[in-house]
């Protein structure tokens, strides 16, 4: 059995998009984390050690979404996704990313891409 923590509606400024205009002025996307993890221990000892310190997430996210270039929403959630599960004791890690300023004419509120990984054993 797996504990859930959730961030939801992270909205970050980053580079990102097909387009060379999109990458150069960026733009904002949103992000939904699911951290799944054991967490007996912190329910027992009430101490922040004890769980995933979601602040530090957001850091790292933050991070990774603002510092690098990518074409694609699914190669950016796939960079997520390996650097929580490298960073914070995860067994699995599902990240949903929106995009609202879509670059063609549309009646859309956004595209979403969703994606989940597991931690190597």
């Amino acid at each position: 059995m797996s504990d859930v923590i959730r961030l939801k509606g992270l909205t970050i400024f980053g580079h990102y998009g097909v387009s060379p205009a999109e990458r150069e002025l960026g733009q904002k996307i949103q992000l939904d984390i699911e951290l799944f993890a054991d967490l007996k221990e912190a329910c027992k000892s009430d101490s922040l050690k004890d769980t995933i310190n979601y602040e530090s997430v957001y850091a790292l996210v933050f991070d990774v979404v603002s510092g690098q270039k990518h074409r694609l929403l699914e190669s950016l959630g796939e960079d997520v996704c390996y650097n929580i599960l490298k960073n914070f004791p995860v067994s699995r890690v599902t990240v949903n990313l929106r995009k609202s300023n879509l670059p063609f004419p549309n009646n859309m509120s956004y595209v979403e891409v969703c994606l989940t990984r597991e931690a190597q054993i």
